[in-house]
């Protein structure tokens, strides 16, 4: 990387609540952060959360939206330094510095990484096709669409029987389909779906194709209990929502930072990875709890972490804030 490049205290990849958090712990304890996001607006993974907080002390009743505005808006008050519409297309952690585009060099003092989580997909054919014309992101934002119709729900966790109860009080008839017998939803929602008069269940079920014209008119399915051969089977349907969790976004810095079987960066209980100088913090670390809640800790965390190595690096105390 070349030396033409702007440098800060505290440089931060990712714009979603955990790399804000550090943003703004980084200027309370006297640094100069500079936060990069590669999308059009600051919120990350909350600009497609459209179900309501009610976890998040503060921000009750409010969807991801509305959440991601006001933290915006907590950065603009505060003047921190942010640019979106920034995608870094190459990082060298051990310089802590990035590139943006392919042209433009940022660098810091410190680095951390925002990385977050992105949906996770199974790449059948017809997924990316249909998306926005069968293939849907969100049960909240679309359920009043499927009235009267056939959908299939994808999944076994919290979020797939969370949908499936979501579209059945819309009036949609759900089926949901999961790879295996066991579920890792919780009882609260895999008890009420298991019993569910309305709701067919298909177990050791996989979909492997999703079809139609112009819009999803079917799904083929290959089901294979145990001991029993395995079968393909067409299902029509006329929405179809992948429920499969998340997977890290960290294949900028593979190699780079230590990195568990799944791609989630390993860290020390601040933050901290395998290269000096770099944190990390989100859901790029495979929280305990993916929330707002620990988001918000991770990014103050790393921020106040590196605030310490950066004095200790100088060999003096930094001016600022510093917390003990």
């Amino acid at each position: 990387m070349t030396n033409d490049r702007d440098q800060s205290d505290l440089l931060i990849v990712g714009g979603g609540p955990a790399g804000i958090a550090a943003a703004l712990w980084g200027k309370r304890l006297g640094l100069n952060p500079l936060l990069l996001e590669a999308g059009p607006q600051l919120g990350g993974q909350l600009l497609r959360s459209y179900n309501r907080s009610v976890d998040c002390p503060g921000f009750y009743g409010l969807v991801g939206a509305d959440i991601a505005e006001r933290l915006t808006t907590h950065l603009l008050r505060e003047g921190i330094r942010f640019q979106v519409n920034a995608p870094v297309t190459q990082a060298d952690c051990a310089a802590r510095a990035v590139i943006v585009r392919g042209e433009a060099t940022f660098s810091g003092r410190a680095l951390v990484l925002a990385l977050g989580a992105r949906k996770r997909r199974l790449g059948i054919p017809g997924e990316r096709e249909f998306a926005g014309r069968g293939v849907s992101a969100s049960a909240t934002r679309d359920k009043e669409k499927y009235r009267g119709q056939e959908v299939i729900i994808v999944g076994g966790g919290d979020g797939a029987f969370e949908e499936a109860l979501m579209l059945d009080e819309a009036g949609a008839r759900v089926t949901l389909a999961h790879r295996s017998g066991t579920f890792r939803a919780r009882p609260l929602y895999r008890d009420r779906v298991l019993t569910h008069p309305r709701i067919r269940v298909m177990t050791h079920t996989r979909l492997v194709a999703i079809e139609g014209e112009t819009a999803v008119e079917r799904v083929r399915l290959e089901v294979a209990p145990p001991g029993e051969a395995c079968r393909q089977i067409a299902l029509p349907v006329t929405g179809v929502f992948l429920a499969l969790g998340v997977t890290a976004s960290t294949e900028l810095v593979a190699g780079q930072v230590d990195c568990d079987a799944d791609g989630y960066i390993l860290t020390d209980r601040f933050g901290a990875t395998s290269c000096p100088g770099v944190w990390a913090c989100g859901d790029a670390t495979r929280p305990l709890l993916s929330s707002l809640s620990t988001a918000f800790g991770d990014g103050a965390t790393a921020a106040k972490a590196a605030f310490d190595w950066l004095a200790s690096q100088s060999g003096s105390a930094l001016t600022g804030l510093c917390l003990s």
